[in-house]
């Protein structure tokens, strides 16, 4: 942690409402992005987003410093994402209205890295939009591991904090996530290597 973030906690913690409104601002981008790839619905993730921000303000005195900021706030937002994807499931059979709704709005960001294929360019924008149409077929839970690996570069360790789990499981989870998807997307990565 930045000695800036240090003391925008310490003084959050105090009850300096402005204080944490600038810890807000460091982390709103990366909690939005996080519940929403999730919940794969930006009312919903913008929810969670309010959420997390009023459960982080109500409970920044039992902030312990014991691992980053930021992973404590993605806990609070995947905790909070998770339960509200499981209630939507629960109450709601998927109707071709939420599924439109689904698709519209926010697209993941998809990051051009290398995630999938070393020899496979992702500049092209047919492979972004089948990867970030991939990761929607994903359980919440590997959604949420890989978007935190490869959109915010976390370490292992660091996932595994934020989802209070050990490093093993984030790795199980990982390593699942990406088969999936590279069977998810082989036709087209075949298709590409071939141009």
């Amino acid at each position: 942690m930045e000695n800036n973030e240090l003391d925008l906690i310490h003084r959050a913690q105090m009850g300096d409402t402005e204080a944490f409104d600038n810890l807000v601002r460091l982390h709103d981008r990366q909690v939005l992005q996080l519940a929403f790839s999730v919940l794969l619905n930006l009312q919903d993730a913008q929810d969670v987003y309010q959420e997390t921000f009023m459960k982080a303000f109500v409970n920044i005195s039992s902030f312990r410093f014991e691992s980053e900021f930021s992973t404590w706030l993605n806990r609070i937002a995947l905790n909070l994402s998770i339960n509200r994807y499981r209630q939507r499931k629960m109450r709601q059979w998927f109707s071709l209205e939420q599924k439109q709704e689904e698709q519209s709005g926010w697209d993941l960001q998809v990051p051009e890295t290398e995630m999938l294929a070393p020899e496979t360019s992702l500049h092209s924008g047919e492979i972004k939009r089948a990867v970030a149409s991939g990761l929607r077929h994903l359980p919440p839970q590997q959604r949420a591991v890989v978007v935190l690996k490869h959109l915010h570069g976390y370490k292992i360790t660091q996932i595994a904090e934020s989802l209070d789990c050990a490093e093993g499981t984030v790795k199980n989870q990982l390593f699942r996530a990406t088969r999936k998807l590279r069977k998810l997307l082989k036709p087209l990565l075949q298709e590409e290597a071939g141009k």
